[in-house]
């Protein structure tokens, strides 16, 4: 049994409480935290994120590629500038990465509704907000009082 703790690095008792980082070739990050730095906003990537982008895209030219695709579809929303959103999305289908061309193709099944999205400054947080306080006070009074006393919180509940 001590063996194949060994193997797999399980360590018991006071050799468990030692932090040891892995010895492991490769892994010295998760796909995870490169998909969140590539998607982050440039002002907010650490200078640690910033090295691991550059290894990152320094070692392939896909993940360079998709690095560039994924600023212009974040300039595209920043911007509101949803009248380039077919020039991006063919871009994206010419590209060799998978995921992205997935996307894309999602993008065009409404492609009129999400321009909308991008272009316009209406919003429905204001309503998700409500909806979601609802949920939320529905959810502790279930089984436990009336709709009347439900109607009572959320009219007389202040914001």
């Amino acid at each position: 049994m001590s063996e194949s703790l060994t193997y797999y690095d399980i360590r018991v008792g006071k050799k468990a409480r030692q932090t040891k980082l892995p010895q492991h070739a490769g892994s010295f990050f998760k796909p995870s935290a490169a998909a969140m730095a590539f998607s982050a906003p440039e002002n907010k990537i650490s200078n640690a994120q910033k090295k691991l982008i550059s290894k990152l895209c320094q070692s392939s030219t896909e993940l360079k590629r998709t690095m560039s695709l994924v600023k212009k579809f974040r300039g595209l929303i920043e911007t509101k500038t949803g009248n380039e959103l077919n020039a991006w999305i063919t871009e994206a289908n010419h590209s060799v990465i998978a995921e992205l061309k997935s996307f894309a193709t999602g993008l065009l099944s409404d492609l009129q509704s999400i321009e909308n999205a991008i272009n316009l400054h209406w919003s429905n947080g204001p309503v998700e907000g409500n909806v979601n306080k609802l949920k939320t006070i529905k959810r502790q009074m279930y089984g436990r009082a009336s709709f009347d006393l439900l109607r009572k919180r959320l009219v007389l509940a202040p914001d």
